[in-house]
């Protein structure tokens, strides 16, 4: 393996990890912020659905929703081939375990090449890496990248990890985003006295 890719390796790892901590830290700013302003999401007369664990709100009732599909594109081959490889192991069909399956599945699907080279160390198989692979690898950090951002980019997380100035101004952007005016009554206490 060249040292350009052993560096994409180890930039994957290290942005794994991050995307892990940020996920787990917005699930806890999530609560806090359905706690505040989640009510101010639901639409009069309608039914909302929450999530007790999470403090999600939704309009529909788990397992009904329907998500959007993007229109499906062509793989690159290699990526194909190894998926095709470790799908023989992993397929419940064959012995294989379902949780190994589903995640080679996510992984192909998300063009994870990384992840995929994860499994097939796992699992024993030979799988070399060539110069023209190193896009491929790299588009699994921008992934990740790219998901850590939309996760930092939120409201919700603004408000968890910001200081009070910048929690009023997060408030004063959903005033604006749903033009309406949050009660003073729904203020954290620790922020009644700046308004």
């Amino acid at each position: 393996m060249s040292r350009l890719l052993k560096k994409i390796t180890h930039k994957y790892q290290f942005l794994k990890l991050e995307l892990e901590e940020v996920e787990e830290d917005l699930e806890g700013f999530l609560v806090i912020w359905n706690k505040y302003f989640g009510k101010y999401f639901a639409q009069k007369e309608s039914e909302m659905w929450v999530n007790e664990e999470t403090g999600e709100m939704r309009s529909t009732p788990p397992g009904e929703e329907k998500p959007d599909k993007p229109p499906k594109k062509a793989k690159p081959a290699k990526l194909k081939k190894l998926y095709k490889k470790l799908s023989t192991y992993t397929h419940p069909d064959k012995g294989g375990k379902v949780e190994d399956f589903n995640a080679i599945k996510k992984s192909y699907d998300d063009e994870d090449l990384l992840e995929l080279l994860k499994f097939a160390g796992l699992f024993g198989i030979d799988f070399e890496l060539e110069e023209e692979d190193e896009l491929l690898v790299e588009k699994s950090c921008t992934t990740i990248q790219d998901k850590i951002q939309t996760h930092k980019g939120s409201m919700a997380y603004a408000f968890g990890t910001g200081g009070k100035a910048e929690k009023l101004s997060v408030i004063k952007n959903l005033e604006i985003h749903l033009g309406i005016k949050i009660k003073k009554e729904d203020y954290p206490k620790e922020l009644l006295d700046l308004i």
